[in-house]
């Protein structure tokens, strides 16, 4: 299905019923079509295929004990929660959907996870060696962080007909995995890093708005890139964007940070 096929369809939906007919017939679609291979932390730099239970994605590093098992998305919830905002608003554009999967994603793992998470996390994956970790035991546990988020980031995006791509990088100087969003398409301008770990703020007093982090690249930024080059990230277009979106007074104070970051394995 195209992406404009996909959304008029998703905005006829009417029951539970069908949310979820659709949510599993579209899934399978993907799952018929997709390849396997093994991407992930220290395998790929980028994946642009649909994740499905075929690939061997890779959430974090090699063990001592073995190879870190297999993560597989197989929880269809998330995507039948964005169908239901989708079609509440109804109707949608890359913009919506940053924020909307942002949200979406804190169920697996709020944004200010602790150590405790992160050992927890590495429990997991440890106590499955040799078997396959699903991302319901993720969201279960309640320790998702970069790879397992940027993972389903992209899955729902494939999901929704946007091309998009997982990239294996760094933040400053930590290892970490996010989005490339491509609302055009592949290889066309623009090119969205979203990073689904992160949020942008908007404070007034003590009432505050986030949304999701992304930010629009030029073609030689984007290729610079993809180059393993460091790119600095300055968030001024993505605030006047949330202002004009949301309607947001020069009494919101904004909060953004300025990252700079890089795709490689290295």
């Amino acid at each position: 299905m195209t992406k404009e096929e996909i959304s008029n369809t998703i905005l006829s939906l009417h029951t539970d019923e069908e949310i979820v007919d659709f949510v599993e017939r579209r899934i399978d679609e993907l799952e018929e079509n997709s390849i396997e291979t093994t991407v992930g932390q220290n395998y790929t730099v980028s994946f642009r295929e649909y994740i499905s239970k075929k690939t061997h994605y890779k959430a974090g590093d090699r063990f001592e004990r073995g190879e870190c098992p297999d993560l597989v998305y197989d929880d269809i919830i998330p995507y039948i929660n964005i169908v239901k905002v989708i079609r509440k608003n109804g109707w949608y554009t890359e913009l919506f959907l940053f924020t909307a999967i942002y949200f979406e994603l804190e169920g697996y793992s709020p944004i200010d996870s602790d150590l405790g998470a992160l050992a927890t996390r590495a429990f997991t994956y440890l106590e499955n060696i040799g078997k396959r970790v699903s991302i319901k035991q993720i969201r279960d546990k309640g320790c998702a962080f970069c790879s397992e988020r940027a993972g389903m980031a992209h899955n729902i995006f494939k999901f929704l007909g946007v091309d998009s791509e997982v990239v294996i990088g760094y933040r400053d100087s930590e290892r970490h995995a996010y989005n490339l969003v491509y609302p055009n398409g592949y290889g066309n301008e623009p090119m969205v890093i979203f990073d689904p770990s992160f949020s942008v703020k908007f404070i007034k007093k003590d009432h505050g708005l986030a949304a999701g982090y992304f930010k629009a690249l030029r073609r030689e930024d984007y290729e610079k890139l993809m180059s393993g080059a460091p790119i600095k990230i300055e968030l001024s277009k993505t605030e006047k964007n949330y202002r004009q979106f949301y309607d947001l007074g020069e009494e919101y104070i904004f909060s953004g940070d300025t990252p700079s970051y890089i795709a490689s394995l290295d």
